[in-house]
């Protein structure tokens, strides 16, 4: 037969091989030459070549050897990855990658595993040589540059760039036209004084923001020398060989050289929610980015199985590099709270403007005299810029990631700062979160006794060795795993069963040697067990090993093992083995089966699927709750937050778990199991994630339905895991928090990590959103009240007498005293007591509201009302002119200083004695206060700002115009007790939530899913 060159094994068993076929890829021609050519082999049962993927599915004869058969074939199958190559590579041009315009690398996916060894010089088996690894580490590390950090001239160009600091500047002009020289200066000044403690800020603020995208030295593994050894992410080089394992990043990009099940979640790069089943043969070069089978590359995760990979590209010089290259050019989004602020400031400006013009257009009718005209109206537009505004958000959110840092809470993305806070619903994931994740094997149940690791003697039964066989032979985790600190980290449930079968006097390393792995199927949606496929020291025989989910397994069960005999597992003892698992579970332990099948290589799994196995019998685990778990649960209820705990264990096991840490908050602790959740159409969920505390037997797409549909039903949802199964959902929920020990994987999606994987860390981050976000408020409700006040106060005289009480050089320097350093100020204000006893706020609610603008109103109509009083006292006592303007001026000024009191807190009196102290507030209120006394006694300064002594009924008049607003608006605050409205409105809530039926599932206690023992 005809030979065709660069044919390369993808899967092998008896009987069956898939092959990748070079020139295969789009040649209609070449499928059909195949087919007809392979299929006149006498051993050759069937060939189905496609020429969409480039391979062949091949059908034959189990007894034939594959060798044979592709040397007769004419198949010229180059030697395995695993051979050090024997010659250099064919010259292969350069390729463009994928997402990027730069020319990087050649087409590695189109190279054969030996030809890219062979470009680096590298082995399979060896990897690079600790020298050679050196000397190429001397050419870049394996970094890619975090984002541009803004230089400290554009910082300073951006205070100028926001629309109150125009209208300043548009004033400045205007005065400069009308002649006012000093009010121009004073400006000036005044914009540049505003920048240098806008630059201050933000500058530190940028930092602290810039923090988020330090790079995290992740450890990988790589084999060096012969050795796999554990290395940091930066020091891998090209040509190193990459050890993949379940969870782990991939630190650059690699040439696939080994595949065994492995699967990678690309969707960090391409999009693509499912994770890609990866192999080693090479493709065709226009295959694009995503189905790259051969490729694994930068910043994707591994979501099952195992491989290694041959580094091609580091640092900037991978796929990621390229994408991370353009957002280094690219500013940093607004969070939505600077937008809203954003927003405000210029619809600030906006009602300013209208004013300024309607006062200019009613004294034009009026004929006023131009020069009072124009000042009134320049009085008008500086009194209404909040100077303040745009240094609060930013402010505030750099002092929360260093707050939140300090408690090892770990901001990733910006936007979780805000959000965190107004949380209303948490889905926790249950291992890892709400336990300790330290498994280990309490209890042992065959069909007719039971045993205590331990205590009983757990060997010398048939039934009970075969059990610990399947243990160590069925299962993910390596036999160098004897302690939590392992490279290759698996599942503490894995590491469990291992370590009872080590107690027990097994040695497994020894034992996986005696019957080696030849397949496995893991876990999957649908499939609660897992089987793998071993040789046995009888060459005609093949052992299946299983274990998983009790009731699944005992399904596929036969036969069952008691006192060393086999015997039919007839319906009394599939109803006493289900009995021992729903007892194990009320004991709220994890339970799992194990079953056994020996069979002849004909009938192993992959020729017949799973064979009727013999069940051996349950294993109970056990994983204690996290110390203050329960009281962690109380608090979440306490703030308003709903809790739902997203298990992969039983119903029964989950119902005590949840019992223990009183998720139903006082209610009936509601259940669903994931087969009723599959059945329940969308608008049935919708009701059933308000009401369930608990699901059971989930799956990762289970838990991104859980979520999506919370988020659908208005909560604002939380998301905590450590695991490659809560990736999804971490990813979907508006705030992902994953444990600090979790998998790369789960770390890399989360927005939120928490260092110490102490779920009451979360309730400080909570408190501390709350905090930033009310601190917010506190500083906006200052600023826009204030100004306003300062509107009304020019718009009043203006009505009243046609001119303004105040300079625009006075409204200038009072709001250099009161605007900036109070509102700055506020943003540091502590956490109020009931912080964390009343609900959360909707974050898509507006950061001011009609009512809130209505209330600041009032409030900024009675501190104009004070200031004009005093003003009137003025005029009366000297008439028109400087000294009734000092009355008026000085009035407003402390009325201002006042008013930040009164603006720290939202439901509380300034004067309750229970208001902590806010020491930067005092200190603000206290050099505000003590430069205004200066202007009084610098002549020169006093001269300047129009301003004259004053007597002692004066400084009476500015008191009690300054105190009466104060007393008056913290009379008319709407008091109440944050913490009973929260109870009423979380009690009335539950009470008109309507009610779903939970029937269909299995999950409720007295419905099957957990019996008590008799």
């Amino acid at each position: 037969m005809d030979q065709f060159a660069n044919a390369s094994v993808i899967a092998r068993a008896p009987g069956r091989l898939r092959i990748a076929i070079a020139g295969l890829y789009h040649s209609e021609r070449m499928k059909r030459r195949l087919e007809a050519q392979l299929a006149r082999h006498p051993a050759v049962t069937e060939v189905v070549a496609s020429a969409l993927t480039g391979r062949v599915l091949l059908l034959f004869r189990p007894a034939v050897p594959a060798d044979t058969l592709l040397r007769e074939l004419g198949l010229a199958v180059p030697p395995a990855a695993d051979d050090d190559p024997p010659a250099p590579p064919r010259v292969i041009p350069q390729a463009k990658p994928a997402m990027s315009n730069r020319t990087l690398y050649p087409p590695w996916h189109l190279l054969d595993a030996n030809e890219a060894l062979a470009s680096y010089t590298s082995s399979a088996r060896r990897g690079l040589s600790a020298a050679e690894a050196e000397q190429r580490l001397r050419h870049g590390k394996n970094i890619v540059l975090p984002p541009r950090q803004r230089s400290s001239f554009e910082i300073l160009l951006s205070q100028f760039q926001n629309t109150p600091v125009v209208l300043l500047a548009l004033s400045a002009v205007v005065s400069l036209l009308t002649g006012a020289l000093a009010e121009t200066v004073a400006i000036g000044a005044v914009l540049v004084l505003n920048a240098a403690i806008g630059f201050v800020t933000e500058r530190q603020a940028e930092a602290t923001i810039t923090s988020l995208s330090e790079l995290v030295d992740d450890r990988v593994l790589v084999l060096r020398d012969g050795m796999v050894m554990l290395i940091l992410s930066s020091h891998v080089v090209p040509g190193d060989i990459l050890v993949l394992a379940p969870g782990t990043r991939v630190a650059a990009d690699l040439r696939l050289l080994q595949a065994s099940g492995l699967r990678i979640d690309e969707s960090a790069l391409t999009g693509e929610s499912l994770p890609v089943t990866k192999n080693v043969a090479a493709l065709p070069a226009d295959v694009p980015l995503a189905e790259r089978d051969n490729m694994a590359y930068r910043g994707t995760a591994v979501a099952s199985g195992t491989g290694r990979g041959l580094v091609v590209g580091t640092g900037g010089h991978t796929e990621a590099g390229a994408i991370e290259a353009l957002t280094r050019s690219t500013e940093r989004p607004l969070t939505p709270v600077q937008l809203q602020l954003d927003r405000l400031g210029n619809q600030l400006v906006a009602v300013s403007t209208a004013l300024c013009g309607g006062v200019l257009a009613i004294g034009l009718l009026r004929r006023q005299a131009g020069g009072a005209l124009f000042r009134s109206v320049i009085a008008l537009a500086v009194a209404a810029v909040p100077e303040g505004l745009p240094a609060v958000a930013t402010t505030s959110l750099a002092r929360g990631l260093r707050q939140m840092r300090a408690r090892q809470v770990l901001i990733r993305r910006l936007h979780a700062v805000e959000t965190i806070g107004s949380i209303s619903a948490i889905c926790l994931d249950k291992t890892g979160t709400l336990t300790m994740n330290q498994m280990s094997a309490v209890a042992i149940r065959t069909v007719r006794q039971q045993f205590v690791p331990g205590q009983d003697a757990i060997t010398g039964r048939k039934e009970l060795d075969r059990l610990l066989q399947v243990c160590v032979l069925c299962n993910e985790a390596g036999t160098h795993e004897a302690s939590a600190e392992s490279p290759l980290q698996s599942s503490a449930t894995e590491r469990a069963l291992l370590e009872l079968a080590r107690r027990a006097g097994l040695q497994p390393g020894r034992l996986r040697r005696e019957y080696p792995l030849l397949g496995s199927e893991l876990r999957a949606e649908g499939r609660n067990y897992m089987y793998t496929t071993h040789a046995t020291p009888d060459p005609r025989r093949r052992l299946v090993a299983a274990k998983g989910s009790p009731a699944d397994l005992l399904a596929l069960c036969d036969h069952y093992v008691q006192d060393g005999q086999v015997c039919a597992c007839d319906a009394e003892a599939r109803e006493r083995i289900l009995f021992q698992n729903g007892q194990m579970s009320a004991e709220r332990l994890r339970v799992l089966g194990f079953a056994y099948a020996e069979v002849s290589p004909e009938h192993a799994p992959e020729q017949d699927g799973v064979p009727p196995l013999t069940w051996l019998g349950l294993v109970g685990l056990a994983d204690p709750l996290r110390p203050g778990a329960a009281r962690t649960i109380e608090r979440f209820h306490e703030a308003g937050i709903r809790t739902t705990m997203l298990t992969g264990d039983q119903a029964g096991t989950a119902y005590q778990i949840g019992k223990a840490l009183r998720l139903n908050d006082g209610g009936e602790l509601k259940v669903i199991n994931s087969d009723a959740l599959d059945r329940m159409p969308p608008e049935l969920l919708g009701q059933a994630v308000n009401q369930a505390n608990i699901f059971s037997r989930v799956t990762p797409s289970d838990k991104l339905r859980i979520v999506k549909a919370m988020q659908a039903a208005g909560a604002t949802v939380a998301m905590t895991g450590d695991g490659i199964n809560d990736s999804p959902a971490l990813r979907a929920a508006d705030v992902g928090i994953a444990m600090g020990s979790g998998t790369d994987m789960a770390l890399s999606v989360a927005d939120v990590a928490l260092k110490h994987d102490r779920l009451d860390s979360l309730l400080d981050a909570v408190a501390l959103g709350r905090t930033i976000s009310d601190n917010i408020r506190k500083s906006v409700h200052f600023l826009v009240s204030s100004n306003l006040s300062e509107i009304l106060v020019v718009l009043g005289a203006v009505a009243w007498r046609g001119e303004s009480p105040l300079t625009s050089l006075q409204l200038l320097w009072l709001n250099l005293l009161t605007d900036v350093l109070p509102a700055i100020a506020l943003t540091e204000e502590p956490a109020e007591q009931d912080v964390m006893q009343r609900p959360p706020r909707d974050p898509r609610a507006n950061l001011v509201g009609n009512a809130d603008m209505l209330r600041y109103a009032r409030e900024a109509g009675v501190i104009a009302g004070g200031t004009l009083s005093s003003y009137a006292y003025g005029l009366l006592r000297y008439g028109s002119g400087e000294r009734a303007r000092t009355v008026g001026f000085d009035t407003l000024v402390l009325s201002q200083l006042a008013h930040a009191l009164f603006c720290r807190s939202e439901h509380q009196s300034p004067f309750a004695a229970d208001l902590p102290p806010n020491p930067l507030l005092t200190a603000a209120i206290v050099a505000s206060s003590l430069l205004q006394g200066a202007v009084h006694l610098l002549p020169g300064l006093r001269r300047r700002l129009g301003l004259t002594a004053l007597s002692s009924p004066d400084l009476l008049a500015i008191a009690a115009g300054a105190l009466v607003p104060l007393l008056v608006n913290a009379r008319a605050k709407p008091y109440s007790s944050a913490a009973t409205k929260a109870k009423a409105e979380r009690s009335t809530s539950l009470s008109t939530t309507a009610p779903v039926s939970l029937a269909a599932s299995a999950s409720m206690p007295g419905a099957g899913a957990a019996r008590p023992a008799p």
